[in-house]
């Protein structure tokens, strides 16, 4: 059950992470630009409507499943009796998933920002038309950067997972070996039982 889960758990949050990345850049290429807001009419900005602010939010919750996928894969170092072990790749899993956690919530955070911001509701509230003849946007390269974020957070979290899964596997081995060769050990040591000839009866 434990290897299922060990494979099943790693494959899960790939194709989240995929599907996050890649809402992430569809929200990007269908975005509202510059180009496609209408002329002022009656003091308004025509703003078209846009599947990028449904999308960013989607490609966020995806991303937030996939981080969570991880975290549950690795107990987050702490859970179901697991004991850290300090060696090299154990201490440098518990730092990429530190950092990806930290990028998870850059790329969280801008995802659902640049989604408000291409919100053909929000842009219209917020550019009334009182300026003039200039019809605001939001900044169009928002989305690419979140999408960027979320491949590193993706692919940090993947690395970390790697990295503990090879630790809990040398543990387990070395176990296994100290057990083995207490075992034998104490097999060793045991005086051999000596029989009484049968003259002696």
């Amino acid at each position: 059950m434990a290897r299922k889960n060990g494979v099943l758990m790693p494959i899960l949050a790939v194709v989240l992470g995929i599907l996050a990345v890649a809402l992430s850049f569809t929200a990007y290429s269908k975005r509202i630009k510059a180009g496609d807001v209408g002329p002022v009419v009656n003091g308004d900005c025509i703003y078209p409507s846009s599947a990028a602010c449904a999308l960013g939010i989607i490609a966020a919750l995806f991303l937030l499943a996939e981080q969570i996928v991880i975290s549950c894969g690795i107990n987050c170092f702490c859970c179901c009796g697991g004991r850290f072990s300090s060696t090299c790749s154990a201490v440098t899993s518990l730092i990429l998933f530190v950092l990806s956690w930290i990028t998870f919530k850059i790329a969280f955070v801008g995802l659902l920002y640049t989604s408000i911001l291409n919100n053909r509701s929000y842009l219209s509230k917020t550019n009334p038309g009182s300026n003039g003849d200039i019809c605001r946007v939001g900044r169009e390269n928002l989305f690419l950067g979140a999408a960027i974020w979320c491949i590193i957070s993706i692919v940090l979290g993947l690395i970390s997972y790697a990295l503990w899964a090879h630790s809990v596997a040398n543990n387990i081995n070395n176990d296994n070996y100290a057990t083995n060769n207490y075992g034998q050990g104490v097999a060793m040591g045991q005086p051999a039982h000596t029989q009484l000839p049968k003259d002696r009866y």
